[in-house]
């Protein structure tokens, strides 16, 4: 099946969609490296409040194409080193941890998400590599009734992923500084 580009589709509905804007309004915020996701997440909501509906539609739908393209076998095997335990909810977070590091990382970590421990600071990966706030930024800048926000909204299907989970030498190998720096069997039989 085609997927009809997110920009296009926006268009066609008669937003403007800017993924430039989205990355300077995100990184305006900090960086997880100097500031807590949360409270880039209140800077972005300060960015915000008092946008139109259809920009607040357009930013969460480019994040939500974002969170899309992270949606990788890649980035879940890193997401499991570093914070030792992996679900739906955990995944999603990861990515928009990702996310709030930047475009520049971004895109890089797609590349590559063994470079992830060129910049992560994070003592305790399960508390502090997390983006979830990232997820009601729209919803809590918007004013009024938050079912206006889904008109317009699209939500792209991730891609199933459907791959047997390597043995832990095969992630050290793809992943040789992650798992120098956050393996830890006894976080994994704990979470787990």
């Amino acid at each position: 099946m085609l997927r009809t580009p997110l920009s296009l589709v926006l268009t066609l509905r008669g937003y403007i969609v800017n993924e430039e804007e989205f990355w300077e309004i995100v990184e305006s915020s900090g960086s997880p490296d100097k500031s807590s996701p949360d409270e880039q997440c209140e800077k972005i909501t300060e960015k915000l409040a008092g946008k139109s509906k259809e920009e607040l539609v357009s930013f969460a739908n480019i994040h939500r194409e974002l969170l899309c393209k992270a949606y990788t076998w890649s980035m879940l095997k890193a997401s499991f080193i570093i914070v030792s335990y992996i679900s739906d909810d955990v995944f999603e977070d990861f990515r928009n941890w990702v996310i709030l590091n930047g475009k520049q990382r971004f895109y890089k970590t797609l590349e590559q998400p063994d470079i992830i421990a060129s910049y992560i600071d994070a003592v305790d990966p399960v508390e502090e590599v997390t983006g979830e706030s990232l997820l009601y930024i729209c919803d809590e800048a918007w004013d009024g009734d938050l079912e206006e926000l889904e008109d317009g909204s699209v939500y792209p299907e991730d891609p199933v992923i459907d791959d047997e989970w390597p043995p832990k030498e095969k992630l050290q190998q793809e992943f040789p500084k992650l798992y120098d720096q956050f393996w830890n069997e006894e976080n994994i039989r704990t979470l787990t």
